[in-house]
């Protein structure tokens, strides 16, 4: 099993942050989120602001935070592009309650509709940082 496995790299704009191998990745694409295995088929998919989880060749999980994105899936190489990556294991979901709420209202009463999608997003990537952190203590 340990030749079935798949090459990952995960970069943001400031950093390469994250490299490694790993027997399964799942991603959350924008429509729908997906787990990649080896020898899986090419893909190119955009990514939504979500939890990345990697299961390495030793079986050991890792669970990250995400904001937007795209991956490209060939030849068992998964190379990851996003904005942000965060590892759960840095993640104060408590401390996150107070942001996604307010961003939450704020998605919904923002005095205009760019003010409305800017909190839209910023409350995505608040629930994303909640569920990673989530995933990693629950082990899901």
């Amino acid at each position: 099993m340990a030749d079935h496995v798949l090459n990952v790299s995960i970069v943001t704009p400031q950093e390469t942050a994250y490299e490694g191998k790993a027997l399964a990745v799942s991603v959350p694409g924008a429509h729908s989120p997906f787990q990649v295995l080896y020898n899986h088929a090419p893909i190119i998919s955009s990514l939504e602001a979500g939890v990345i989880r990697i299961e390495d060749e030793h079986n050991h999980i890792a669970y990250f935070a995400s904001r937007e994105g795209f991956v490209e899936v060939l030849k068992n190489n998964v190379n990851i592009i996003v904005q942000e990556l965060v590892p759960a294991s840095s993640i104060d979901a408590e401390a996150l309650e107070n942001e996604y709420n307010a961003q939450h209202a704020a998605s919904n009463t923002g005095h205009d509709r760019l003010a409305r999608e800017t909190a839209r997003t910023a409350a995505a990537w608040a629930a994303a940082r909640m569920r990673a952190a989530r995933m990693m203590r629950e082990g899901a």
